[in-house]
């Protein structure tokens, strides 16, 4: 009888296995990608030239390994930009598919386990954005956020290069991104070169050489100007680097007053500073956790400390989000439970722990009142696991 029972039982399991991946697969389409494939580096040739048609082109080379034998089709995804030609290993690819985003591209040869090819995909195109996520155009600046708060998936890296867009997967980075030469191109990682073309156009070439999901790669491009400093930290010195309007230059220092101890405070709490710089960047909207480049929205950079707990919550991101990433949207309180936490622990560092303590009750009467409701809570309690993709940056997580 238990025998029986325990085959009935694993069956159901089975069963119910079967069904939510299937469910998943028609959800999730891309979350299948980096089950079979293994993106290892891209190299993302950007032109953004003319800002006021609000478009972008270039080529991007896609550096693959696969997990399983006789693998005769690549699945990446591209959303709402236009292909123009594709190549493997430099020979022509003429029979692709581009069922927006996914773009399907079949392989002369069948390739196998831990095989490596370059895939060179040409585009343009007027590229997506939401309200919050994709990519943007405001007025001589444009940018990108990695996630979107409407788009399911969230993830927007192939809102301007083809990629395989999950939190899972993580690649090396080249970013090589051309702009008329009276703007700067910024993005995350190491700035290599910026080379003038002699044609009024300025390449900018930045290297990360960590490992991160597409969602947090960046790209940001303007008038800006670069303020520096040093921190001192546990095993090295670590640039610190602002790109911002000319209009914030005189306002760094006043709102950057504490960042110091701040990465102090992380350091000690949670380890050595992973990255070769700590970022920001100013764009019109934001904020938004990219590698080394944080996103951060105008008006935050006013010369006081109002929005301190918001360069700090982004900050901690690069120890939770960054480094340790959630391997799905149902892993956010990984990324956005922990920056949370964040913000009380800098509280209790910079400010004491009274300041800590009031932030963390505050916390709590509010979920207490209002997490169960709507508008301001999600409506219902979630366990913290599984919760619905509409609530992914809710405030059960």
């Amino acid at each position: 009888m238990m025998k029986s029972l325990y085959f009935s039982f694993s069956l159901l399991l089975l069963i119910v296995f079967l069904s939510v991946s299937d469910t998943k697969a028609n959800n999730n389409n891309q979350r299948l990608l980096s089950d079979t494939l293994d993106v290892v580096h891209y190299s993302i040739h950007l032109d953004v030239l003319d800002l006021t048609t609000q478009t972008i082109s270039g080529f991007t080379d896609v550096t693959i390994t696969t997990k399983y034998e006789d693998i005769d089709i690549i699945f990446l995804e591209l959303l709402q930009l236009d292909v123009d030609s594709i190549f493997i290993d430099e020979i022509l690819v003429g029979d692709y598919i581009h069922h927006d985003p996914l773009l399907e591209i079949p392989l002369v040869e069948p390739i196998g386990t831990n095989d490596t090819i370059v895939i060179r995909i040409y585009y343009h195109g007027i590229p997506f954005h939401e309200g919050w996520g994709g990519f943007h155009f405001s007025g001589t600046y444009a940018f990108n956020l990695g996630v979107g708060f409407d788009s399911d998936p969230h993830n927007l890296g192939k809102s301007w290069f083809p990629c395989i867009d999950d939190f899972h997967d993580r690649a090396t980075y080249d970013c090589l991104i051309t702009v008329s030469e009276e703007k700067m191109a910024v993005c995350g990682g190491e700035l290599i070169s910026d080379i003038n073309n002699g044609d009024g156009t300025v390449t900018y070439h930045w290297n990360m050489e960590n490992t991160i999901p597409t969602y947090l790669v960046s790209v940001a491009l303007g008038n800006y100007e670069l303020v520096e400093d040093t921190y001192n930290g546990l095993e090295r010195d670590i640039p610190l680097t602002y790109y911002v309007r000319p209009s914030e230059v005189s306002s760094v220092a006043g709102s950057f007053i504490h960042i110091h101890q701040i990465m102090n405070c992380f350091e000690t709490n949670f380890g050595p500073y992973a990255w070769n710089r700590v970022g920001y960047v100013s764009t019109a909207k934001g904020a938004m956790e990219h590698a080394t480049n944080i996103a951060y929205p105008y008006g935050t950079i006013n010369g006081g400390t109002l929005y301190e707990w918001l360069y700090a919550h982004e900050l901690s991101h690069m120890w939770f989000g960054d480094k340790v990433t959630c391997a799905s949207a149902e892993d956010m309180w990984i990324n956005e439970g922990w920056a949370v936490y964040c913000e009380s622990i800098f509280l209790d560092d910079v400010y004491g722990q009274g300041s800590s303590l009031e932030n963390i009750n505050d916390l709590h009467a509010f979920n207490l009142q209002y997490l169960h409701t709507t508008p301001k809570g999600d409506g219902q309690y979630f366990a913290l696991y599984g919760i619905p993709t509409e609530y992914t940056y809710g405030k059960t997580v």
